[in-house]
């Protein structure tokens, strides 16, 4: 009798030290990730970067853009500048002079509203988890990588044409963020009972 609950007992440890080691073994195809890809025309940072290769200026017209997947009215994430924005965003001080100013910046500002600017922004990023999933499971640490790339393309446009062009991003995003707790879900159980208590408090009062 004795020998088989010994036995039992022991089973029931290696079968536990087993799942441990799978769940390890395993963690980084169970652990959650996520994508964040903008509704844009483009997939990829080049993608981006052959569109506005493209752009010819005093040549491409505001409709041959919009083709190249820049349109100012159906591209997401599209901001319009007034000349007094285009001011802000190439003079943001008085250290910046403005006849070092790009011509076509310069003519910009002078034409006022007969000039018109847009940013168009397009974005990937990737978040996945690694690590151990016990640990991660119970709180004690998050391992979170984070991949992608951004991009920002600015036009300057007048009569229907672009006169000015800035692509400016980061083709290569590549983050690792560890969180660390040493507490595990007892530290944000602390916090809780805090919360609970000052609550308790209150209502005593």
């Amino acid at each position: 009798m004795g020998v088989d609950m010994g036995a039992g007992v022991i089973g029931r440890r290696l079968g536990l030290f087993g799942l441990v080691l799978l769940l390890g073994g395993c963690g980084g195809m169970l652990l959650p990730s996520q994508s964040e890809l903008d509704p844009s025309a483009f997939a990829t940072y080049d993608d981006v970067q052959g569109a506005f290769d493209r752009i010819t200026l005093e040549k491409t017209s505001t409709a041959e853009l919009a083709r190249l997947g820049f349109d100012p009215k159906q591209s997401p994430n599209v901001s319009v500048l007034s000349y007094l924005d285009v001011v802000e965003r190439f003079m943001p001080n008085s250290s910046v002079a403005f006849d070092r100013l790009d011509p076509a910046v310069q003519a910009c500002i002078f034409a006022r509203t007969a000039c018109e600017g847009y940013v168009f922004k397009a974005e990937h990023h990737s978040f996945s988890r690694s690590g151990s999933l016990i640990l991660d499971l119970f709180g004690f640490v998050h391992t979170t990588t984070e991949t992608g790339w951004t991009a920002q393309v600015l036009v300057l446009v007048m009569n229907g044409h672009v006169t000015h062009k800035i692509m400016s991003g980061q083709p290569n995003i590549q983050v690792v963020r560890d969180d660390v707790q040493p507490l595990g879900p007892v530290q944000n159980l602390g916090g809780a009972l805090t919360t609970a208590s000052g609550v308790a408090l209150k209502t005593i009062r």
